[in-house]
């Protein structure tokens, strides 16, 4: 289909459905899978391939983008148009079902075989602050890991959603030539909030995390607070997208300065930049250019291999196989004994096994929890707040050019 000669609506029967997107996120749940087994299960006997796991920022970078995705397709998606109760009401419910059923879960494991060694404090207060998902918020360690600790993100992506209507608004005002202003200021954001705690945040090493302090580390990388301007990233690219204000920039260059970017984090590791740099969101400055690059292509009719729909299928299932992944890693580590190492092979026999059943248990989490409770409570009202528009790119040559409006469903969003 070509493009239309004006400029489109973008409501809800308008969207272009953007299934790459949707299949990145199994790459970016991947990552964080890798990371998390490396350097937190430690299978193998070779501790250098057990700290692949995290000298190399892949897991962090994996994070940022997800905040960052999120913020790109809620904005694209509109559903803040149908209402804040109906909004909110479907976001609740694309995110309490899944983390409700696996923190049950957890605690049942807990009760019948004991404590595991990857599992977090279970008191009452961590577990509640963790059942409500206001647990990266307290700044204390038995809070922040409580039960499967990794759903701190959640904590923050959640506050994420509650706030998105406060700024879009705003957002939505911003003059498309100065979106790019506006994207600069968050930048600058990004690369102030590690100096300004570096220099005003001290305290002793936690071992956790070091060379940080937990407060450090409280503050740059788990509180919400300093990952919202991550989140808006992806909220003011998506008006730079929707605005035909995106340039065309070729893959390999953001790739440069990606590789620039990981420099900066290896330079803060080796102790020449300030050490709270290394769990910044310093990496969301060049990855989350590579967004707007796929979102392209599909609207371009240039869909990528991330478009198939077993890629769609797994990226849809990608916020539930991120929860069920930590307490089958806490298991996997009890059932093969929980200091056992182990040799390549067995190592990664074991770990391969580990993903099978981790995307097994996140499919069926994702088809029989998630997406019937989806379907029912985020179904699209009217619309509440006045419709913006896109600017359409010309067609490039040799593209089979899609518009917008070219396909009549929204497109899925993350978790």
């Amino acid at each position: 289909m070509s493009v239309p000669s004006s400029p489109t609506s973008t409501s809800s029967a308008g969207i272009a459905k953007l299934p790459s997107l949707t299949g990145y996120r199994f790459i970016l749940f991947n990552a964080v899978f890798w990371t998390h087994t490396l350097a937190a299960a430690r299978f193998f006997e070779s501790e250098y391939v057990n700290n692949l796991g995290h000298i190399w920022p892949y897991g962090t970078t994996a994070l940022a983008s997800f905040f960052i995705l999120s913020g790109f397709v809620l904005t694209w998606g509109e559903s803040w148009r149908n209402g804040l109760g109906r909004y909110w009401r479907a976001r609740a419910a694309k995110i309490f079902p899944g983390h409700v059923v696996i923190w049950a879960l957890t605690l049942i494991l807990l009760a019948v075989v004991g404590p595991l060694a990857m599992i977090g404090p279970t008191d009452v207060g961590p577990a509640v602050a963790n059942l409500f998902l206001v647990q990266a918020w307290i700044p204390d360690p038995a809070y922040l890991m409580s039960v499967y600790g990794i759903n701190w993100s959640v904590s923050c992506e959640i506050a994420f959603y509650l706030a998105l209507p406060l700024f879009i608004r705003p957002l939505l005002k911003i003059p498309a030539n100065r979106l790019w202003v506006a994207f600069a200021v968050l930048v600058g954001l990004v690369i102030a909030i590690p100096a300004v705690i570096n220099s005003m945040v001290g305290g002793p090493v936690w071992p956790f995390w070091a060379p940080l302090s937990f407060d450090q580390a409280w503050m740059v990388y788990f509180l919400p607070l300093s990952r919202l301007p991550e989140f808006l990233l992806g909220v003011v690219l998506a008006r730079i997208v929707q605005t035909g204000r995106w340039p065309r920039i070729r893959g390999r260059w953001i790739f440069l300065a990606t590789a620039v970017a990981t420099y900066l984090v290896w330079l803060a590791v080796d102790g020449a930049l300030p050490a709270t740099y290394a769990s910044s969101g310093i990496m969301s400055i060049t990855v989350c250019l590579f967004i707007p690059l796929i979102a392209l292509r599909d609207i371009d009719g240039r869909s990528s291999f991330m478009a198939r729909k077993s890629w769609v299928a797994l990226g849809d299932a990608s916020y539930a196989t991120y929860l069920v992944h930590w307490p089958v890693l806490a298991v996997a580590r009890e059932v093969v004994g929980p200091t056992a190492k182990f040799g390549l092979w067995a190592g990664w026999g074991i770990v391969l096994a580990t993903l099978v059943v981790t995307q097994a248990l996140g499919l069926l989490l994702c088809r029989y929890v998630e997406r019937p409770l989806m379907l029912r409570l985020g179904r699209p009202g009217s619309s509440r707040i006045p419709t913006v528009t896109v600017t359409p790119r010309p067609a490039t040559a040799g593209a089979s050019a899609t518009a917008t409006a070219s396909a009549a469903a929204p497109a899925k969003e993350p978790a």
